[in-house]
């Protein structure tokens, strides 16, 4: 048994997602694509947690953005055995017109990246980090302490993520066999 927070799926359920994937989709992209999917809507009470533990541990002068700014998103890279991961937390990303352009020389260029570095410290996401984890002012003071709450939400959303896991990524395979006429039994 492990430490509490650690979940487990048994053998049986394992290979009948490995199985019905391998059925389903024969490239591995589109199983990754399906696993993908499937956790990330198996991953929602996360962010509906995280939001409203926002909501509850900051000061009634917050505009709210912050919280809205929690969202579900995968990684760009596979992990070592090739299969996706997802992120929930801040998504915030800038706009195209500070992405760098063809033909650009390094002072524009060095520009672009300050004008997103502006623009990103001005959304509510930027200071998640600070919020989370703490912050110790310039030379003012002791370190204030980070609120912790990422620990806590998944201890509390993380069995009924992990519950509701294979459910989500065995509907997406089914989806895509319904899509090629496959049955699955």
């Amino acid at each position: 048994m492990g430490r509490e927070g650690d979940f487990y799926l048994d053998q049986k359920t394992l290979k009948d997602v490995i199985n019905s994937l391998e059925k389903v989709f024969p490239k591995t992209s589109k199983q990754n694509t399906a696993i993908a999917n499937g956790m990330k809507k198996a991953a929602a009470p996360l962010v509906t947690g995280l939001s409203s533990a926002i909501k509850l541990k900051t000061s009634k002068k917050a505009t709210g953005k912050l919280k809205e700014s929690i969202k579900i998103f995968r990684s760009r890279r596979l992990d070592d055995n090739g299969r996706p991961s997802i992120f929930v937390g801040p998504k915030v990303n800038p706009p195209s017109k500070f992405k760098n352009k063809k033909g650009q020389n390094k002072a524009q260029r060095e520009q672009n990246q300050k004008d997103r570095d502006a623009w990103a410290k001005k959304q509510s996401g930027y200071y998640f980090y600070y919020l989370e984890y703490g912050f110790k002012p310039f030379n003012r003071g002791d370190m204030k302490p980070g609120l912790g709450l990422l620990p806590k939400v998944a201890s509390a959303y993380g069995s009924q993520v992990m519950n509701q896991l294979y459910n989500k990524i065995f509907a997406e395979i089914k989806k895509g066999a319904n899509k090629q006429g496959i049955n699955l039994s």
